[in-house]
């Protein structure tokens, strides 16, 4: 029996090879065709564009190519494609782009040319078993997500979370925005959900094309500009999320954050229904539906230079996202939540007790539905108790100093200390009232008037 070569792998999955010269192209098959799922590209546009279009789960490229360089592909790669596991392939002399290229998160190995077949290989395996990795914790993610759907559906409208009356009214005008073809501004603070409305916007419209997100915000102009409109040249084209979101939504988060020259590019292109990609010439039909997000208001930011006018004409159908402090009665409904979602493996879910349910009732949130899922998920890892208590959550509960009135204060330290007795009675009213020598309908009355019960 032959043994098995030291770079066989028993993780399966696509290798994308990237390189500008035929003869490596060819080396490359010969030697690894039997034993992996190959798929080549002569340059870095064709290799973009088999990427856009069908499964990758390993990048191997090249580093010297006319046109665009192989470190620059892994660093569009990573950007776009992030579980795509990237491996770059240079001689000795790119050391310094290589070394560069692995301390940004472009590269996650690399080998030096001539390359060995046994430590490309070696290499190729480890990146398969690393991609399959990742698609077994994404699988397991997306079950998850439908089992917490179905637990938490009482609480859900449209897959968010909530039930207050303000949720009810933003996810309506969603609904109905969703049934026209006009583009949508999603409006609200950091940390609010709007891309969940974005996404309930795609979901209501029964478009059949993909939900694709772009940022527009801390991203280079240029490389924000290629993703968005993609790319042609002599050698070919690589199409960009504009164009890979056909029959679906693009979803531009954090408009307000879009730059200048990119803003009017888009507006021009919603008013002509096409676009041309950097560096083509030939008009590419827009066929989505575009949303795009906001936490600033477009008309102050028309009026001091720092929006294009006529791309905020066109965002006139709007849905206003409500903060959290605004919400009501979801903060409950959201803290369980995600009191069961961050639950650890193993361990029985965990409740809240009215204390705790109470105090995050009071909060102002400043961060919102992020804030919150944060606080719960760190409660959740660092609890001892069957319940989330107020000392589990109070290191974050910290508001900021405001002048108050004499009154208020004293009512606030009131607040303290009952805060305080209940918990060291577990929450239990009656122990807590003989504690201090008071009736126990006393006590359930003052938790009341100070909001520590419902």
């Amino acid at each position: 029996m032959v043994a098995s070569p030291p770079f066989a792998s028993s993780a399966t999955g696509r290798v994308l090879f990237v390189d500008d010269e035929p003869a490596n192209v060819e080396l490359f098959r010969l030697q690894f065709e039997t034993r992996f799922n190959l798929a080549t590209a002569a340059n870095a546009a064709e290799g973009l564009e088999i990427l856009s279009t069908s499964g990758v789960d390993v990048l191997v490229s090249d580093e010297r190519m006319p046109g665009m360089r192989g470190v620059d592909l892994l660093a569009m790669a990573a950007q776009r494609w992030p579980d795509v596991v990237r491996i770059i392939v240079s001689a000795y002399g790119d050391a310094a782009r290589l070394l560069a290229a692995i301390n940004h998160g472009h590269a996650h190995e690399y080998v030096l040319k001539p390359w060995d077949a046994a430590e490309l290989g070696a290499c190729i395996g480890r990146a398969l078993v690393v991609a399959a990795r990742r698609r077994a914790l994404t699988e397991t993610a997306s079950r998850a997500l439908h089992a917490e759907a179905d637990v938490a559906a009482p609480y859900e409208l449209g897959g968010i979370i909530g039930r207050d009356s303000g949720l009810a009214a933003t996810l309506a005008v969603a609904a109905r925005a969703a049934r026209a073809a006009v583009p949508v501004l999603v409006e609200g603070e950091h940390g609010t959900g709007k891309e969940l409305v974005a996404r309930f916007v795609h979901a209501e419209s029964g478009r059949p094309g993909p939900f694709l997100r772009a940022s527009c915000a801390h991203v280079a102009p240029e490389r924000l500009a290629v993703d968005l409109f993609g790319v042609e040249s002599a050698e070919g084209f690589a199409r960009g999320r504009l164009e890979a979101a056909k029959d679906g939504t693009i979803f531009l988060d954090d408009v307000c954050e879009l730059p200048l020259p990119l803003q009017a590019r888009i507006a021009r292109m919603l008013d002509e229904g096409t676009f041309d990609r950097i560096g083509g010439a030939t008009p590419v039909p827009f066929a989505a539906r575009m949303v795009a997000s906001t936490h600033r208001e477009l008309e102050k930011l028309v009026a001091s230079g720092a929006f294009v006018r006529e791309l905020a004409y066109h965002f006139t159908v709007r849905v206003p996202v409500p903060p959290l402090r605004e919400r009501g009665g979801d903060v409950v409904a959201l803290a369980r939540h995600f009191a069961e979602k961050h639950v650890l493996p193993g361990e029985a879910q965990r409740l809240i007790d009215p204390v705790a349910l109470a105090s995050l009732e009071e909060y102002g949130w400043p961060g919102n539905v992020r804030e919150l899922e944060s606080i719960i998920a760190r409660a959740v890892a660092l609890a001892t108790g069957p319940a989330l208590t107020l000392d589990d959550l109070a290191f974050r509960l910290d508001l900021p100093a405001v002048a108050v009135s004499p009154k208020e204060e004293a009512r606030s330290a009131e607040a303290v200390e009952l805060r305080r007795l209940l918990l060291a009675h577990g929450g239990n009213l009656t122990r807590a009232a003989r504690a201090v020598g008071v009736p126990r309908t006393t006590l359930l009355s003052r938790a009341k008037k100070l909001g520590l019960l419902p």
